[in-house]
């Protein structure tokens, strides 16, 4: 019957083969020298090999104990390889949806940000226009402009302001002192209209019978529209912040007003499994949008 050596005398063997001194290694062991040729001597015997050669204080390897020593040392960098695996924290990932707008214009590029901050933490982020083409239990976060979703809490990201915007170019047939000047260009809108009209309600003007307008399904849409150079859209800092700041696009912000329905929120899981990271991400998300982590 097969019987295996005892692992005492194989973890001391192993640790005198590597300094090829046994003071060297009852010091790392903590035991005596004694101790130390003692336990490889009962390893010689469970074999009835000679393992070791001694000639005073120098130690030398047989050649089987060679080749013993190059299978416990492979077996041992194995097993420290699991184990550094079993030990290592499981990786925290969160599942988060966040509106087309902000996903692709705001969040996405941002998020290696956040993972410069928490690396133990992962993200899977996706995105939807609409909030009835997801269920929002599959997620830890959801953003957007849409209604808490059921056993979730919900923080407004900051008041959201809508304003005109257009490229460099159209602008200089604007009057910047006459709101009504915008309407004589093509309007590019995505609430069939009645974004615009709201904004001519705040501005106390009266349409004007003949008004170009062209109807795209998301402000993200209309936004990029607008970069061709022919068209106003109305868009927000979202969407078009990043757009402003390179130069591709100016913004009309003394024209600005409220959507009713333009506020956006991060609605997040009560009693997630997640709960730190969650709680971890929500702070880091204010503090980006606040401008002071950026």
């Amino acid at each position: 019957m097969n019987k295996s050596p005892p692992l005492k005398a194989i973890q001391y063997f192993s640790t005198t083969a590597r300094h090829l001194s046994f003071s060297r290694a009852a010091e790392e062991l903590c035991v005596t020298q004694s101790a130390v040729s003692h336990q490889v001597k009962l390893l010689e015997e469970f074999y009835n090999k000679k393992l070791l050669i001694r000639q005073g204080k120098r130690i030398s390897l047989t050649q089987e104990g060679d080749a013993l020593n190059s299978v416990v040392k492979d077996s041992l960098q194995r097993i420290e390889t699991v184990s550094n695996h079993l030990l290592k924290a499981p990786e925290t990932n969160l599942r988060i949806i966040a509106q087309t707008s902000i996903a692709t214009e705001w969040l996405a590029p941002r998020l290696a940000y956040f993972k410069q901050s928490f690396p133990d933490i992962s993200c899977y982020l996706t995105m939807e226009s609409m909030a009835a083409s997801f269920d929002p239990q599959a997620f830890d976060i959801v953003i957007g402009t849409w209604p808490t979703p059921d056993n979730f809490v919900s923080t407004k990201l900051r008041d959201e302001y809508w304003f005109p915007v257009c490229t460099p170019s159209l602008k200089a047939k604007i009057d910047a002192n006459q709101s009504a000047s915008i309407l004589t260009l093509p309007l590019y809108s995505s609430e069939n209209g009645e974004d615009w009209q709201l904004w001519m309600q705040r501005q106390q003007l009266r349409r004007l019978a003949i008004v170009r307008m062209e109807h795209f399904g998301l402000a993200l849409l209309a936004t990029k529209a607008s970069l061709s150079g022919e068209g106003v859209a109305l868009s927000n800092r979202f969407l078009a912040e990043d757009l402003i700041n390179q130069g591709k696009l100016v913004s009309f912000p003394q024209w600005q007003y409220q959507l009713p329905w333009g506020q956006y929120h991060v609605h997040y899981r009560q009693g997630s499994h997640f709960s730190n990271a969650v709680q971890s991400f929500v702070e880091w998300l204010q503090l980006q949008i606040s401008n002071k982590g950026d």
